[in-house]
């Protein structure tokens, strides 16, 4: 259930939730950990876990009636080991080419239950379901109960997704965990510190898990050697063009993400892509008191590559709380910068960062922040208007407590436009 808050200050913060694992209740052969994320223009990747590490198929049978399958096809798969940790297979698979907005149904290896997805849009509205720092708690449950409780056409995670933190069985417990979501929507993810799971200090391979688990489509976007920790894609039939930054790979000018960028930001027209957002994990504003200049190195790297190429709105996650800030560049309010919003409230087992500072530097440029769970929502509607709602958890509902209408900065290039967007918030 979805509603607007009318009076924030009746609102009680209940206390943290505990960290719950998902248990496995299906036999070795069969597939868990079903998650689906896009590749290319028209076609789909199914990733899934089996505990049968030789015999389970790599391969995906669908098309557009329960178990009636048209279509199949053949992928491959891969295991790791993280000390005495032996993964299951870890199978991906790319089906199509696919209609957009059409429902699929398929079945994984051959075997165990039937799933269902929904291909995005070919063209515009589009909605965005966007979460960071989900964890595996209660809070997760409730964010996750919250997102598949209204539509959707894909979702946005900048950063930290299982909290394994070393624990290798807790990505297979959060695998199963998202996958009634995960399956039937693409989820398109990047990196945060959680990811990075160095083996006594070795920094080479800090992202077997996730690089294994979590295959995003780095090589179609020419990301090829940082494998996984950054990438981009478009949406809508390019309509919008989704940028997800590594916080974590190397940034800094001459570096070969530095460079991708560049590429990648160049090679938009936004003539035909009025759309332009990016997520990275570690916040370039940030007035809470946690993870303060965390991400100050990389801003100061990239942020003019942002701002030159008009980015709508930087998504970013690492601070456990919701807090949203005007247009920004370079430290100053600025009509043609991008709107930044910091998302990482999603569940996580940590808690809250619930202390923003209230003579911070960047306090007057925060129209919005709050410590509570919750996840956001932006409908682009068409190639001028889009809105966002920040909706937070509250017990059975999504509260939308915060609520802007963007313009697209490409559809304004023409004359500056105004310094605040039009926006309807509601304070605690």
């Amino acid at each position: 259930m979805f509603r607007y808050a009318t009076h924030a200050d009746e609102y009680v913060r209940p206390p943290p939730r505990p960290l719950v694992l998902t248990e496995n209740k299906t036999p070795p052969g069969h597939p868990q950990q079903v998650h689906i994320s896009t590749v290319g223009a028209n076609k789909m990747r199914v990733s899934w876990v089996t505990d049968e590490r030789s015999r389970a198929a790599s391969v995906v049978e669908y098309g557009t009636s329960p178990k009636k399958y048209t279509a199949s096809a053949k992928g491959s798969h891969t295991t790791y080991r993280y000390g005495v940790y032996q993964s299951g297979a870890i199978h991906h698979v790319t089906i199509g080419p696919l209609k957009p907005g059409e429902t699929y149904y398929y079945r994984c290896g051959k075997a165990g239950d039937e799933f269902s997805l929904r291909t995005p849009p070919a063209n515009l509205p589009i909605e965005f379901a966007v979460v960071g720092d989900l964890g595996q708690t209660d809070w997760t449950r409730s964010t996750l109960s919250h997102i598949g409780g209204k539509d959707y056409d894909m979702l946005l995670l900048p950063g930290d997704l299982s909290y394994a933190d070393r624990v290798q069985q807790r990505w297979d417990s959060f695998g199963r965990l998202v996958q009634p979501v995960a399956s039937a929507r693409p989820w398109m993810v990047t990196e945060g510190n959680h990811e990075m799971e160095p083996r006594q200090h070795d920094y080479d391979d800090a992202f077997v898990a996730y690089n294994n688990r979590w295959r995003m489509p780095h090589e179609e976007s020419g990301s090829q050697s940082q494998s996984n920790l950054y990438y981009s894609f478009d949406a809508a039939g390019g309509a919008a063009h989704v940028v997800m930054l590594g916080s974590y790979a190397g940034f800094e000018e001459g570096s070969e993400q530095h460079a991708w960028l560049k590429k990648d930001l160049a090679g938009v027209d936004r003539r035909r892509t009025p759309w332009l957002l990016a997520l990275l994990h570690a916040p370039w504003y940030n007035t809470n008191e946690a993870h303060q200049d965390e991400g100050e190195s990389m801003r100061a790297a990239m942020e003019r590559l942002l701002y030159e190429a008009r980015v709508d709105v930087v998504f970013a996650g690492h601070v456990h709380a919701y807090e949203r800030f005007t247009r920004i560049y370079d430290n100053k309010a600025n009509s043609r910068g991008p709107m930044y919003i910091t998302i990482g409230d999603g569940g996580n087992r940590e808690g809250l960062a619930s202390n923003f500072i209230e003579d911070h530097k960047s306090a007057h440029l925060s129209v919005f922040r709050e410590a509570s769970f919750g996840h956001g929502r932006l409908r682009i509607v068409n190639e001028t208007s889009a809105v966002w709602r920040w909706h937070r958890n509250d017990d059975q509902y999504a509260t939308v407590a915060d609520e802007v209408w963007l313009e697209s900065l490409a559809s304004s290039t023409s004359k500056p436009a105004p310094q605040a967007a039009a926006c309807r918030s509601f304070r605690p």
